[in-house]
């Protein structure tokens, strides 16, 4: 097994274009290879493993300082 390490700089919409294109594993491959299972199957492998890749980065929660209280302004 090969292991790739990647850094990776996406804009907010290119984020999104990501996450739909990993959502959808099927769709790709069926329009990618309609015709040929094992190629099929394979495309769906790899899409699988890279969403799970990524995952971890688009799920994050961002950490917020916590709103100053109101002081009667």
């Amino acid at each position: 097994m090969n292991r790739l390490q990647l850094a990776i700089d996406l804009s907010y919409g290119e984020q999104e274009v990501l996450q739909r294109i990993l959502a959808e594993p099927q769709k790709i491959a069926n329009a990618l290879a309609p015709d040929d299972a094992r190629e099929n199957s394979r495309i769906v492998g790899v899409l699988e493993e890279l969403a799970n890749c990524f995952a971890p980065a688009f799920f994050k929660q961002h950490e917020c300082d916590a709103p100053e209280p109101d002081m009667g302004r």
